[in-house]
């Protein structure tokens, strides 16, 4: 039996909240010593990582009425909680999230990696997106329905057939319910079908 009832998925709005990035500085030491950050899932960083500069991504001609999130998007590939509601997810969050270390400015921010990936998809009730005899890149599913019994870190999770996306679940201390209780800003959650 599982200790919830419905599953997310976990994005950002880049046109209504700012994004981070990784500063310049950042960029040019990364391709220089040959070291991009992925934050694909498979790799456990926290032993090896030294802090991470970032700054907004702003373009003035974008950015009016756009506001700075709490949680934000760092670029496409995970997110960055603000020091405001860190300590949130410090303790007993999910063994398969390491948070690391963030400077945007003289602020400390925390970035998630998550690691591994459940086998949470059910194929027999997924449909996949097939265009043109082959199944699309962009847009993998019709409909995506995870299996429940499935999903063992109820946090924070990744399907490895669905891309980049993470998900979470509506348990107690998931990213979903810290996020209701307190009212962060800067995510959106949009049920996934489950059984």
């Amino acid at each position: 039996m599982s200790n919830f009832n419905k599953v997310f998925s976990v994005s950002v709005e880049p046109d209504e909240f700012f994004l981070l990035n990784e500063t310049l500085f950042e960029q040019t030491m990364q391709l220089s010593e040959g070291q991009i950050l992925l934050f694909d899932g498979t790799t456990r960083m926290k032993n090896k990582w030294s802090v991470l500069g970032v700054d907004w991504l702003i373009h003035d001609e974008n950015s009016k009425g756009m506001t700075k999130p709490d949680i934000a998007g760092l670029g496409a590939s995970t997110l960055v909680v603000s020091p405001m509601f860190s300590e949130l997810f410090t303790n007993g969050f999910g063994d398969n999230c390491e948070l690391l270390e963030c400077r945007l400015n003289d602020e400390k921010w925390f970035a998630f990696n998550v690691v591994g990936f459940e086998r949470a998809l059910n194929e027999e009730y997924s449909i996949r997106n097939i265009r043109n005899g082959k199944p699309s890149r962009i847009r993998k599913f019709k409909k995506m329905v995870f299996t429940k019994a499935e999903i063992k870190n109820t946090s924070i999770f990744r399907v490895k057939e669905a891309g980049l996306f993470y998900y979470t679940t509506d348990a107690k201390n998931s990213l979903y319910s810290i996020v209701k209780e307190h009212n962060i800003k800067g995510l959106y959650f949009d049920e996934v079908d489950s059984v």
